[in-house]
């Protein structure tokens, strides 16, 4: 095998066996399951990002909050 084009990867026994039952069900090898999901988890947002939305929703639903308050006292 050609190092320069392929490369091993050591996984547990258990996610080994998960991948390969994937693989079986997608009709793909192990490798070509890897490189599917690499693909598409490259186009997911990343944890940050996910973060940063959800502070930004959080604080913009919080600060709609502090407003109906204001109404009240008086």
């Amino acid at each position: 095998m050609d190092v320069r084009k392929f490369k091993s990867v050591a996984v547990p026994v258990e996610t080994w066996q998960r991948l390969k039952d994937l693989a079986k069900k997608t009709h793909r090898s192990p490798a070509q399951q890897i490189a599917f999901l690499v693909d598409v988890g490259s186009d997911l947002p990343t944890d940050a990002d996910i973060f940063k939305e959800y502070r930004a929703r959080l604080l913009e639903k919080n600060q709609g909050d502090m407003f109906k308050g204001d109404s009240n006292a008086g």
